[in-house]
């Protein structure tokens, strides 16, 4: 209920103002206070809305309170309707400069005053909204300038590490050449080399990650990337989470781009991780499903067809339905600051459709969630890519990650 607050230093006025809005009871409340700094005193105390005062008042008047409102950014934006006598052309002029939502002549007519005061209501209503939202989205710029330099940040490092990495693989293979192959040394040298090469793959990862463009829809393997995020996001898991992994040997290549789908993996796997708080369990799985027309519609706008149903569940706190329906708006998130940016879900929705897929989420409070991405399986007249042209094809395994 909104509240509005009268202000004249004859308590008769008074009184005909609070009888003049006792129709509006339903849409705002009625206060009064006898002068200008009884008013100042009573604003400063929150939840006023607006306010309608008589200019001439003595000690502090109608002009000073309106001036002191809108010095003070806590009062600035509360409307205040200005009550004026027919001789007030000045005052009226002035206070409409100083910030003065309107003026409404004495003696006041009820239905113009009820009609000024819902329209700056409706005015401070609309005006708060567009307040928050400028807030929320200035934080949120912020955060994504944060983010884009720990991006360029990140890049350099991994371009120097590869580099580094380079050199001590080189010298590694030198060294290996004048020792005697099984040898113990030799075999220390192998496991440095392996070391090197998994650390040069995530470096690759971090640069593949962080490039602005896409590097172009070609036959790629979903299994293997699925394998590259998990790698990647092993200093995240902790003892008391459980990752299971299943890709059952499937042979599904995607026609996409591998860049965009490594991202929505990461994604989904990300804020599964978070949503655990470092304690339960995180099941991935992956198989070919043919849908009908009836199951696709359920889905989305996705056509009638064979595709990769690729499944991320944890074990999480989960979501309500008011949630839910809000998950893929732009900037939405039950995040702290620290914590994202409400982007992620939207990214990943728009790469979805773009390749042509759907995506579903089931959740309910404390029974975790569970995100369904469905992707168009790569079909026979699309190019088929050999292993030299960068294909890697899947291969059986299950396995638990801790």
């Amino acid at each position: 209920m909104n509240r509005v607050l009268l202000v004249d230093d004859e308590i008769n006025v008074l009184e005909g103002l609070q009888r003049k809005l006792h129709p509006e009871r339903l849409y705002f409340e009625c206060e009064s206070a006898r002068s200008g700094a009884e008013a100042l005193e009573r604003v400063k105390q929150g939840g006023i809305d607006a306010i309608v005062s008589d200019i001439k008042m003595p000690g502090m008047d109608g002009i000073d309170l309106l001036t002191r409102l809108k010095a003070d950014p806590a009062t600035q934006h509360i409307p205040v309707i200005m009550l004026t006598g027919m001789t007030e052309g000045d005052a009226r002029r002035l206070t409409l400069q100083l910030g003065a939502y309107d003026f409404v002549a004495k003696p006041a007519d009820p239905h113009e005053l009820s009609a000024r005061l819902r329209n700056a209501l409706r005015l401070k209503s609309y005006e708060d909204r567009l307040r928050t939202q400028n807030r929320t989205l200035e934080e949120q710029v912020f955060q994504l300038q944060k983010l884009e330099v720990i991006g360029i940040l990140a890049g350099g490092v991994a371009h120097d590490l590869s580099n580094i990495l380079g050199s001590i693989g080189g010298h590694t293979e030198l060294a290996a050449i004048d020792i005697k192959e099984n040898s113990p040394a030799w075999n220390h040298l192998q496991s440095v080399m392996e070391s090197v090469d998994h650390a040069a793959k995530l470096a690759r990862q971090i640069l593949t990650i962080g490039q602005r463009t896409d590097t172009g829809r070609t036959s790629c393997n979903p299994g293997a990337i699925i394998d590259e995020c998990l790698r990647m996001l092993s200093a995240s898991i902790t003892p008391d989470l459980t990752v299971d992994w299943d890709n059952h040997g499937l042979d599904a290549p995607l026609w996409a781009d591998p860049t965009q789908i490594r991202q929505v993996i990461m994604n989904l796997c990300i804020n599964a991780v978070q949503a655990m708080d470092g304690k339960g369990r995180l099941r991935i799985t992956m198989k070919v499903q043919d849908l009908d027309m009836v199951a696709a519609s359920d889905i989305g706008e996705i056509p009638a067809g064979r595709y990769l149903k690729l499944s991320i569940a944890d074990t999480g706190h989960g979501m309500d339905a008011a949630t839910k329906s809000r998950l893929f708006e732009p900037f939405f998130t039950t995040k702290g600051p620290s914590r994202g940016t409400g982007l992620g879900l939207t990214v990943t929705e728009k790469i979805v459709h773009n390749h042509g897929g759907g995506i579903t989420v089931d959740s309910e409070p404390n029974r975790g969630t569970t995100f369904h991405i469905y992707l168009p399986v790569k079909s026979a007249t699309q190019p088929v890519l050999n292993d030299s042209d960068g294909v890697i094809y899947a291969r059986a395994e299950a396995h638990s990650v801790r």
